[in-house]
């Protein structure tokens, strides 16, 4: 019982901060390696909004780094945070971005997206 009480706080921690409606693109992500998929795969949602790309994982994870580029260029913007949520400022040009991040447990995962 008391898990299912910590899971519905963990998930409901992480919808808060997931916008409502069709204005965000969604980043569909794979775990980098050949490691099993790890349990924090199941709590991470990425997407962009408005010229950030938000990554936001489940409360076990403390720090996060990212790198989003630009794939005709290899423009890159990169920052990092010591919470469970990362938002990077990045280009609103139209294009083909991949990104790539890592988490405080060591996993790493990466995803394209489109503008």
């Amino acid at each position: 019982m008391t898990l299912l009480i910590v899971l519905s706080i963990i998930s409901s921690s992480v919808l808060a901060f997931m916008p409502d409606g069709d204005e965000y693109t969604e980043i569909d992500i794979t775990s980098s390696g050949n490691s099993p998929r790890p349990r924090s795969i199941d709590q991470l949602h990425c997407y962009y909004l408005n010229g950030y790309v938000y990554i936001i994982s489940g409360n076990d994870i403390t720090s996060i780094n990212g790198t989003v580029t630009r794939l005709s260029d290899n423009m890159q913007w990169i920052d990092s945070s010591n919470s469970n949520i990362l938002q990077i400022s990045v280009s609103s040009d139209a294009g083909v971005y991949r990104l790539i991040f890592t988490l405080s447990d060591g996993s790493s995962y990466y995803g394209d997206y489109v503008l």
